[in-house]
C-alpha cells in the first residue's frame, strides 16, 4: 500500500511538471505572437506613415507651384508660409509646415568669396556674408573675428590656397585632434560647420536656425529673414533696421526695398544701394524646407524635405531626412503643432485692449518659426 502512495505521488508529480512546461511553452509562444504581431504592426504604420509624408511633399510642391503664386516675391503672408491644418487620417493625423531657406545665410554663399573681395568688403561700409556673420555672431554672443570667416572660405572654396593669413588648409588641420581633411567643396549638411577649426558643437547648435546649406550662391530673402538676421544685416543701425524693414515689407522689389530705406533713414539712395546690395538680398526665393509630423497608430515620424523651384514649373526634392520616433514617447512643446490650432490655449481677452494693441508688434512669422520647427 506503501509503494502505491508513493507511485500516486511521483505520477501526480510529474503531471504537474508536464502541465508547468506545457503553461510555460504556450506562454512564450503566446508571448512571441504578440512581440510578431506588435512589430509587423508597427512596420506596417511606419511605411504607411511615410507615404503619408509624401502626400503631404506633394500638397507642398503643389501649393508652391500654384499658378497664383508670383514668384517674384516671396513672403510671410502668402499662403505656403501658414502651417498645414491638423488632417485627421484612419488611425492618426498629418500636418507639417513650410521654411523659407533663402530666409538664413546660407553657407554656400561664402564660396564667393576671394581674397581681394573678402578684403575690400571688410574695409567698406557694405554688408556681404562676411560682415552679417560676424554681426550675428556678436548679437549672440559668439566670439567673432576674422578667423571666423575665413577659414568657413576655405574649408568651401575649390582651392588648396588660404584665402588670407587667418584661414586654414589641409597643414592646419592635420595637427587638430582628430586630424580632418577640408572639403574644399560645398556643404551639404549645416552640421558640417562643426567640423571647420574654430567652431564648438555648442556653437553650431546655437546657430543653426539662421543657418541653412544649398546646393547654389543665394542672396538672402529680406522679406523673410528672421528678426534676429535682420539686426545683423542692419549694420550699425541694428534693431533701428530690423524695426524699419519689418514695418515696411513685404517688399514687391529691391527697387522699393532701397527707396523704402532711403526715405526712412535719410541716406542717399546711391549710398543705401551700395550698403544694400541686390548681390547679396532678393525678395524672392527659390529653395524650402518642408516640416512634416505623422502619427499613425504605434509610429510617429518627422520628415524634412528639401525642396527646389528655381526654373521649374514644380518643385523637386533635394533632400529628405525621416526621423522615427516612438508614437508614446511625450511629444516636445517645441513641436506641438496642434497648441497652433488650439483655441481654447488662446488667453482670455484682457479689458485693457487699447493698452495691448499698443504694445503689440507687427512682426509676422511664419508657421514653422512660430512652433519652434524652423531648423
Amino acid at each position: 500500500r506503501q509503494a502505491g502512495n508513493r507511485q500516486t505521488g511521483v505520477a501526480l508529480l510529474a503531471a504537474l511538471i508536464m502541465m508547468l512546461a506545457v503553461v510555460i511553452t504556450l506562454g512564450n509562444i503566446f508571448y512571441r505572437h504578440q512581440i510578431d504581431i506588435s512589430q509587423a504592426t508597427s512596420s506596417l504604420h511606419g511605411d504607411q506613415a511615410i507615404l503619408l509624408a509624401i502626400s503631404g511633399e506633394n500638397w507642398a510642391r503643389q501649393l508652391l507651384s500654384d499658378a497664383k503664386d508670383d514668384r517674384n516675391i516671396d513672403h510671410l503672408e502668402e499662403d505656403w508660409a501658414q502651417a498645414m491644418p491638423i488632417l485627421p487620417v484612419e488611425g492618426g493625423t498629418l500636418t507639417g509646415c513650410l521654411a523659407d531657406l533663402q530666409g538664413r545665410i546660407n553657407l554656400n554663399s561664402f564660396s564667393s568669396y576671394s581674397s581681394q573681395s573678402l578684403k575690400t568688403e571688410m574695409a567698406a561700409d557694405t554688408n556681404g556674408y562676411a560682415k552679417v556673420w560676424n554681426a550675428l555672431l556678436n548679437s549672440l554672443e559668439i566670439v567673432a573675428d576674422p578667423a571666423r570667416v575665413a577659414k568657413i572660405i576655405d574649408w568651401v572654396d575649390v582651392d588648396s590656397d588660404l584665402v588670407n593669413s587667418w584661414g586654414a588648409e589641409q597643414v592646419d588641420y592635420d595637427g587638430l585632434s582628430p586630424p580632418r581633411v577640408p572639403a574644399n567643396s560645398l556643404i551639404s549638411d549645416i552640421t558640417e560647420l562643426a567640423a571647420i577649426d574654430g567652431y564648438q558643437v555648442a556653437e553650431v547648435q546655437r546657430l543653426m536656425p539662421w543657418l541653412s546649406a544649398l546646393p547654389d550662391i543665394t542672396p538672402i530673402n529680406i522679406n523673410t529673414a528672421s528678426d534676429q538676421l535682420l539686426v545683423a544685416l542692419g549694420g550699425s543701425l541694428g534693431l533701428e533696421f530690423e524695426q524699419m524693414v519689418s514695418e515696411g515689407r513685404p517688399f514687391s522689389s529691391m527697387g522699393e526695398f532701397h527707396q523704402f530705406i532711403a526715405q526712412r533713414t535719410q541716406l542717399a539712395l546711391p549710398l543705401v544701394e551700395a550698403r544694400w546690395p541686390a548681390a547679396v538680398l532678393t525678395v524672392n526665393s527659390s529653395y524650402f524646407e518642408l516640416y512634416l509630423e505623422v502619427t499613425l497608430g504605434e509610429a510617429r515620424i518627422e520628415v524634412k524635405s528639401i525642396m527646389d523651384r528655381a526654373g521649374l514649373t514644380e518643385p523637386v526634392i533635394l533632400a529628405r531626412e525621416i526621423t522615427m520616433v516612438p508614437a508614446r514617447l511625450p511629444k516636445p512643446a517645441s513641436s506641438a503643432l496642434d497648441e497652433l490650432f488650439d483655441d481654447s490655449s488662446d488667453p482670455e481677452p484682457s479689458e485693457n485692449l487699447d493698452e495691448d494693441q499698443s504694445t503689440e508688434t507687427n512682426n509676422v512669422q511664419s508657421a514653422c518659426t512660430m512652433i519652434g520647427e524652423a531648423y
